[in-house]
């Protein structure tokens, strides 16, 4: 068994402005720093042996707080950056829904299989994210492992352990700087946490 404590980035400046983030490399904002230091106080209580983390910005800053907290090193896995949004990226929602949209669609959100144009769809997310845990859960058996990574890698990984359709990834939320807990089995997954922010009350910076 493999225990894995899932945590999503601290908010960032485009996070605040409802953009489109996906690959492209964002800050994060002073709410996110305060976030990611409320996560690392939060964590000291916790028994982890190795610290993963998505290469990008926001995931790797955030990881390494908690990392310094703890006084461990960080792995940066690229396979567990956001989704590549391609045209999207940048734009708010309004913009995308404005641009690729009729006003009879629904809100914007990732297909299952088509792509925005220019990047990659929730299904290449899902098999690329799943590669990464499976390495690393094949490498801490019977171990604690952090993973900070991003929204979309959490749904999508949620998705493929509780048996639900990747059409439905958005009835899952997962708020900045949260933290998610699955056990992985030979058999499968159990998951006894899901969007704890219980560490990050009354931060009133915005």
């Amino acid at each position: 068994m493999t225990r894995l404590l899932l945590v999503r980035h601290g908010e960032t400046t485009w996070n605040d402005a409802a953009r489109y983030q996906g690959q492209v490399d964002v800050p994060l904002s002073a709410r996110g720093q305060v976030e990611a230091k409320c996560l690392a106080e939060r964590l000291t209580s916790e028994s982890i042996h190795a610290i993963y983390a998505s290469d990008l910005a926001r995931a790797r800053y955030t990881a390494q707080i908690v990392a310094d907290r703890l006084g461990q090193p960080v792995a940066l896995e690229p396979r567990l950056r956001e989704a590549n949004l391609g045209e999207w990226q940048g734009l708010t929602y309004t913009e995308v829904r404005r641009r690729y949209f009729r006003d009879a669609d629904p809100l914007p959100a990732y297909f299952v299989d088509t792509p925005p144009p220019g990047g990659e769809s929730l299904r290449q997310l899902q098999t690329r994210a799943m590669c990464a845990i499976e390495r690393i859960a094949a490498q801490h058996t019977d171990e604690s492992v952090l993973i900070v990574t991003h929204g979309g890698c959490l749904k999508v990984l949620l998705c493929t352990w509780l048996g639900i359709e990747l059409s439905s990834y958005w009835q899952l939320q997962f708020d900045s700087a949260s933290i998610s807990e699955v056990s992985l089995y030979s058999n499968g997954a159990i998951v006894s946490r899901l969007n704890d922010t219980a560490h990050l009350p009354g931060i009133g910076i915005r």
